[in-house]
């Protein structure tokens, strides 16, 4: 299985990656440690959650991608993520 990242603007889907192993991104929200990062591989449950400006690390084998992103909100579902920039 692999993952399927989309980046969402407010003019339109902004980035399309598929194949992934691992994205790792910046999680903001009060219950948890401030800039804590999540690594969401296959078959990651069902998750919702704001995520902080930060370079967010998309691998694949061998390869890392770093993507600057802004603050928004991010949903893992079905192996694939989305996120919806605020």
């Amino acid at each position: 299985m692999a993952l399927t990242f989309d980046m969402v603007t407010a003019k339109g889907l902004a980035m399309h990656e598929e194949g992934l192993e691992r994205v790792v991104i910046r999680r903001r929200e009060e219950r948890f440690v401030p800039g804590s990062e999540v690594a969401i591989c296959a078959s990651h449950g069902p998750l919702l959650m704001q995520t902080q400006a930060c370079t967010a690390r998309l691998v694949r084998g061998a390869h890392t991608q770093a993507v600057d992103v802004e603050l928004g909100v991010l949903e893992v579902l079905d192996d694939r993520i989305t996120l919806v920039i605020t």
